[in-house]
């Protein structure tokens, strides 16, 4: 580690007062004191530690608060050379690791195992008849820069909250009425929150509690958009942590939620695009049959998702072709994939009645024009003849041979040659004469 790293190392501290207390360490360090940089980082934990218990106290935990009051009624009494006062105080330094980690989830397993070892090669440094030999004990470089920098990573450069505090706090931002439904605006959010630097056990343990809260929590959580959000922000920022505990959780959920909650796993492909991947063979039928058999009040919500799942294609259409023209009209308004815009077309050609064809024509036909294909146009021009439809002489008919000869969505000759060829003279004439001149000349 050059000089320079290790200034980046005092940088990497999230305020001022940490790195006051990491930098005599980082000095001695550059003197070749390794006994002093020892010494001087386990105090910079042991400092930094009792700070985070502070603020998490004047949040309101009340374990926090109650560690703090004690080492203020302490202090008094350590002045006045209590001797069971300073045992105390002595048990609590040596125990401050263990405490953070036990009761504020600070750290993960091999974490709380560096610590303990700058704790314990802190009392060698600092203390003589540890060591039980003529020789005082004579560190390495490469072990003070060890201690140094588990010092700052582990603790001086974490906000105070990393365990179930932590993890408490996201999800009350989360659930928060305010939070945003934008990506990039609730990773802003999140990383306020708790994860700007967070432990790799914080972030697992937040995918968990959002994936959850999304399909099975309560109302502050379950079936939200920002929920949803969250947990596609969570993803998109550590993707290595989160993506297994989604792969995990969305399949265990699965096979335990109850049928009319089925939509919601639907629901986290729209945020959540490799879902479908991460689904095992038992949970991808399970859900096929869902959406073969989704009911109308949900057909809204599942469709335009399902539509866009590569693996569901069988289960839509089959469901897609049992829908009607209103229940088609809805899901056009969220989604126009390809096959809800065939099965338009579908309806438009079977219609038996010019009041259904006018109806869906406007719900379902008219709100996708600019979509339709070549084939499907030249299908719905010769559809009267060529399918029974009972079309001419729908105003909703003449206005699409209007749009498709005026727009030219068709080559105008081709569109004249249709009509023509399926007994609608009269249409295609009327196409081809121009509008009256109302205005008087003057």
């Amino acid at each position: 580690m050059s000089l320079r790293d290790l200034d980046e190392l005092v940088l990497s501290c999230r305020d001022e007062e940490a790195k006051r207390y990491v930098s005599e360490a980082v000095t001695c360090y550059r003197a070749g004191a390794y006994r002093a940089c020892i010494v001087s980082a386990w105090i910079a934990v042991v400092f930094d530690l009792i700070a985070k218990l502070r603020e998490l106290a004047l949040s309101g935990d009340a374990e926090a608060q109650k560690i703090t009051n004690e080492l203020a009624a302490w202090q008094p009494l350590i002045e006045k050379g209590d001797n069971a006062i300073i045992k105390k105080s002595l048990e609590l330094e040596r125990e401050i690791v263990n405490i953070a980690n036990d009761k504020f989830g600070f750290f993960d397993g091999i974490q709380v195992l560096d610590l303990t070892r700058l704790r314990d090669d802190r009392n060698r440094c600092a203390h003589p008849t540890f060591q039980g030999g003529e020789q005082p004990y004579l560190p390495t470089s490469e072990l003070a820069r060890t201690h140094l920098v588990h010092a700052v990573q582990h603790v001086l450069s974490q906000p105070p909250v990393q365990g179930k505090a932590a993890a408490t706090h996201i999800l009350k931002t989360i659930a928060s009425s305010f939070f945003p439904t934008e990506v990039e605006a609730a990773k802003t959010q999140l990383r306020l929150a708790g994860l700007e630097r967070p432990r790799d056990a914080l972030v697992r343990a937040v995918t968990d509690q959002i994936l959850l809260g999304m399909l099975e929590g309560d109302r502050e959580l379950k079936a939200r958009r920002q929920t949803a959000i969250a947990l596609r922000a969570v993803h998109e920022m550590y993707p290595g942590q989160a993506e297994p505990r989604i792969r995990k959780g969305l399949n265990a959920v699965c096979r335990r939620i109850s049928d009319t909650d089925l939509s919601l796993v639907i629901a986290v492909h729209r945020y959540v695009k490799q879902a479908w991947e991460f689904l095992e063979q038992d949970n991808r039928q399970k859900l096929a049959e869902f959406v073969k058999a989704v009911p109308d009040v949900q057909a809204r919500i599942v469709l335009p998702i399902a539509v866009d799942i590569q693996g569901l294609e069988d289960a839509c259409s089959a469901r897609i072709g049992k829908l009607g023209t209103r229940e088609l009209g809805e899901i056009l308004k969220l989604s126009q994939s390809p096959m809800l815009i065939s099965r338009a077309v579908d309806l438009y050609c079977g219609s038996k009645s010019w009041d259904q064809a006018n109806l869906t024509y406007e719900m379902a036909i008219e709100p996708v024009l600019e979509k339709l294909t070549v084939a499907q146009m030249e299908r719905v021009l010769a559809a009267p003849q060529t399918e029974g439809a009972d079309l001419n002489g729908a105003h909703s008919f003449s206005a699409f041979t209007r749009y498709v000869y005026e727009k030219e969505r068709l080559p105008r000759a081709e569109t004249i040659r249709i009509l023509i060829e399926n007994d609608m003279e009269y249409i295609a004439k009327r196409l081809q004469t121009p509008p009256e001149d109302d205005d008087i000349p003057f």
